[in-house]
């Protein structure tokens, strides 16, 4: 059993190391981690200071945004943007490390929420998927108002 074990382990990690062998598409410049790093904690900044243009700035040419995950998504950069002009300001914070594999980069943040009969404080991952130009094409929130508490 543990042989088995071991086995998938080193077939996993052998596995993720020829994707990192294949390197970017062919006559594209590769995105570097640090760049979407950077630009998903650029994300936090804009959506703390309520800045639209910033946070559009950040989106490719058709980007879809799910918040939270399984609501309808929001597809298009005008209904992206109406999105964002509702939410405003938000009060959230980056509260770990953005970790990114190839494309995609994921991060945890806490947000005090005052919409409404939402109000409290609440765990948040949010996912993202970037294009070959290191542009958002695709946003995705992970909450759910069940685990809204009174307390950070």
């Amino acid at each position: 059993m543990m042989a088995r074990v071991m086995a998938t382990a080193v077939g996993v990690a052998l596995g993720g190391m020829a994707v990192l062998a294949q390197g970017p598409a062919r006559g594209s410049a590769p995105v570097s981690a640090e760049h979407i790093r950077g630009a998903m904690k650029q994300y936090v900044t804009y959506l703390a200071a309520g800045d639209v243009d910033g946070i559009m700035g950040l989106y490719g040419d058709n980007p879809s945004v799910e918040d939270p995950v399984g609501a309808k998504p929001i597809v298009g950069r005008d209904a992206v943007r109406a999105f964002y002009t509702r939410a405003g300001a938000l009060k959230v914070e980056l509260v770990g490390a953005v970790r990114v594999a190839g494309l995609e980069g994921a991060m945890p943040m806490i947000a005090q929420l005052e919409m409404g009969a939402l109000k409290g404080f609440i765990d948040v991952i949010d996912t993202m998927k970037f294009d070959e130009r290191g542009k958002i094409v695709s946003m995705r929130a992970y909450w759910n108002p069940g685990d809204i508490r009174p307390q950070r």
